[in-house]
């Protein structure tokens, strides 16, 4: 029995060893915990920059008021803040565009905006920032509205700068250019690639010709309203007026085809009725 007895009392000693391996996973715990907390600490200030993006606004569609036999085609860019008015029976070309930035544009009844021809001026990119607030009372720009009247015509990839007025039965030609606070009177053209300088004036019934790409040697004479005669006696028939009615109903006869014109136009372009 001794000799058993002696092999059993060494069986108590290996349990206090493992005693000592238990407290170093204590002191390790702890640090693991704390990087945790400081990562969380470092995501916090990435929710900020977020709103920044939201700063950035979309472009200003401009309140219309169109009539509802006016056809204005789904591909129309129409911007601006100040209002635009389209009148009965007018048709608006795809692409065209329409710029209201700097004042209200008024266009009458039965007109036809070509394609990629621009009413308006688009939005300039902005000014650096003023060194003072004297400065900044400077740039404060007029309203400049621009008018467009009954029975015009604006040729493809022409363009009428803000404050232009075109009286009505006028045709404003493929690449011609209205100037800025230009008038045209009623019955005139402005043939293809001339341009009205900024503040001109066109009188009624007036042709306007010649210097392509500015208004170095642009030629204007007036159209015929009375008889029509060789053109050697025009000059002298468009400076008396006395001749007939002739002029003036070829005149009629032109705004009749005009109306045609819509017609088929408002089948081919579909588009919004408004």
């Amino acid at each position: 029995m001794d000799p058993r007895h002696s092999q059993t009392s060494p069986i108590p000693p290996p349990p206090p060893p493992k005693e000592p391996s238990l407290t170093p996973t204590t002191h390790l715990k702890p640090p693991h915990t704390q990087p945790h907390s400081h990562h969380h600490h470092h995501q916090q200030p990435h929710p900020h920059p977020h709103p920044r993006p939201s700063q950035s606004h979309p472009p200003v569609r401009a309140p219309i008021t169109a009539h509802p036999s006016a056809t204005i085609s789904e591909t129309t860019l129409i911007q601006g803040s100040h209002p635009i008015s389209i009148g009965s029976g007018t048709i608006i070309h795809p692409r065209a565009r329409i710029y209201s930035h700097e004042g209200p544009i008024i266009i009458g009844n039965g007109c036809i905006i070509s394609e990629k021809s621009v009413i308006g001026a688009p939005l300039p990119p902005p000014p650096p920032a003023p060194a003072s607030s004297s400065s900044s009372q400077g740039d404060e720009k007029p309203i400049l509205p621009t008018r467009i009247s009954s029975n015009v015509t604006i040729s493809p990839c022409a363009q009428v700068l803000p404050g232009a007025h075109i009286h009505s039965c006028c045709g404003i030609e493929a690449h011609a250019v209205v100037g800025r606070r230009a008038v045209i009177g009623s019955h005139s053209r402005v043939c293809a690639g001339c341009e009205v300088a900024p503040g001109d004036v066109v009188k009624e019934w007036m042709v306007v010709w010649g210097g392509a790409g500015g208004s170095e040697g642009q030629r204007r004479r007036v159209r015929v309203t009375g008889k029509v005669e060789s053109s050697l006696n025009v000059g002298a028939n468009a400076n008396t007026g006395n001749g007939g009615l002739e002029g003036r109903v070829i005149e009629d006869a032109r705004l009749m085809v005009l109306q045609k014109e819509r017609e088929a136009l408002v089948r081919l372009i579909g588009g919004r009725r408004r």
